[in-house]
């Protein structure tokens, strides 16, 4: 705790929460056991299911905010449109811009904490933008569309796609499931916690550690999956195929439910229903690539023509947009963002590139992860922001930026290991337009505490 009073923070919607606020579709829920998602200093033994819905989620971000009173220094519906170094002042000059007045400042700031994440600009490629029927992405729910009865197509193969499917399939006429690569689902052993437990997580605490413990444990042993040539790997693929087997009685459909690519190269889904729902009778698996949008129709590579009446994008998000449209100028006059997408991200640890003295990203270019809870690598962030802010505080310290050479040789070291990991062999949203893998950090959560478990001042250029 740095018992600090003097700063703000700038939310442009309603409210806080971020994608769990944004992102209300029909099933949305956490791929992550509740009991390890959620900060450490805030465990929370109430959560009501194994996997929570994104509106219980959001509910324990609020009394979060609430319990430590964060709400007054929260400034609501503000967008942050610039973020300017000034060498001379060596201050950030922060211009935001309030959405409900349209009143427009510049503020001056020390620090400055980016936690815009990556997953938050809904990715709509410009060929559905035609389609004359209701048209919806996925983080964009239009909740006054009844889909009672009425023909829906979704486009998309990721977690909120195979949610979705599952939680309409009963509702809508027709389901037609557009996707070109079929992903690998596991059974998600969900369900709801009994009140007994409940109760001894809030009178024996020590019980609910443990259980976020082995959850913890189990993760980090998934991370093994990710390396191409470690024996026993192909076991965890041969569970994952022997699963849709067994769910799936069509060898048709089967097939066309098939993974093209490596185990672990994309997400691994979890979902305890989803390959019975793809077996009813009014679901249709789409798998060839859609050629054109006419009207309200939906044609494919095969011939097929299909009529719909709403299209769902599931097509994710923007991730290599970074922290658009937030402009932020470093040093130099440096465009941070501009810089990134004409050649790849570079920061030291994931949080602080030299090129931005005193500005810190949270879940950032290569700190997102391929198999488990992004809250364990935002809090090692923040705990590790939190010392090198003391540290400037006590040594009157007004400016730090990482050595450049730190910065580089961390950048090589991680890129040339992600290299070796199974997310090279396939094309994702965790690679940027030239084959960068930019989003994943490829090592264990262990390996990440460990790096920022203590703020080295000899790692930065200070002043």
């Amino acid at each position: 705790m740095l018992n600090m009073t003097t700063f703000e923070i700038y939310d442009e919607n309603h409210d806080i929460g971020g994608t769990w606020l944004a992102n209300t579709y029909p099933g949305c829920a956490c791929d992550i056991p509740s009991h390890f998602y959620c900060w450490s200093f805030e465990l929370n033994p109430d959560w009501s299911q194994v996997y929570s819905s994104s509106s219980e989620i959001l509910q324990y971000l609020k009394n979060v905010t609430k319990k430590y009173d964060l709400y007054p220094h929260i400034k609501l519906n503000t967008q942050v449109n610039d973020a300017l170094w000034d060498e001379t002042t060596q201050k950030w000059h922060v211009t935001v811009l309030n959405k409900e007045t349209k009143k427009k400042e510049t503020l001056l700031y020390d620090i400055v904490i980016s936690g815009t994440g990556l997953l938050r600009s809904p990715n709509i490629p410009k060929e559905f933008e035609s389609f004359k029927g209701k048209l919806m992405h996925s983080g964009q729910w239009d909740h006054t569309v009844d889909l009672t009865d009425k023909i829906v197509g979704i486009v998309g193969s990721g977690s909120s796609a195979i949610q979705i499917i599952s939680s309409i399939s009963n509702t809508v006429k027709e389901l037609h499931c557009y996707q070109r690569k079929p992903p690998h689902v596991v059974p998600r052993l969900q369900g709801n916690y009994w009140q007994s437990w409940k109760l001894i997580c809030n009178y024996f605490p020590p019980v609910m550690w443990l259980h976020r413990l082995l959850i913890f444990i189990l993760f980090e042993l998934f991370h093994l999956t990710f390396y191409p040539n470690i024996p026993g790997r192909r076991t965890f693929k041969d569970l994952a195929t022997m699963y849709r087997k067994i769910q799936v009685k069509n060898p048709e459909l089967e097939k066309r439910l098939s993974p093209s690519f490596e185990f672990g190269c994309k997400r691994l889904l979890f979902h305890e229903s989803y390959y019975k729902v793809c077996e009813n009778s009014n679901v249709t698996i789409h798998t060839d690539k859609i050629i054109e949008i006419m009207k309200n129709n939906v044609i494919c590579q095969d011939g097929s023509k299909t009529k719909l009446d709403v299209l769902i994008l599931a097509t994710g998000y923007k991730a290599s947009d970074y922290m658009d449209p937030m402009n932020v100028v470093g040093k130099d006059s440096i465009k941070i963002n501009e810089i990134w997408k004409q050649d790849k991200p570079s920061l030291y640890l994931g949080i602080i590139t030299n090129k931005a003295p005193n500005f810190f990203l949270l879940l950032g270019p290569n700190t997102l992860l391929g198999h488990s809870s992004v809250i364990w690598m935002s809090e090692c962030q923040v705990n590790y922001i939190i010392q090198g802010i003391r540290i400037m505080m006590s040594r009157n310290v007004r400016v730090i930026r990482p050595k450049e050479s730190k910065e580089k040789n961390y950048m090589e070291k991680i890129t040339s290991d992600l290299n070796k990991m199974v997310w090279a062999k396939c094309d994702s949203w965790y690679r940027d337009v030239r084959g960068n893998i930019t989003q994943l950090y490829p090592y264990k959560l262990t390996s990440y505490w460990i790096t920022m478990r203590r703020f080295n001042l000899e790692d930065y250029d200070t002043a």
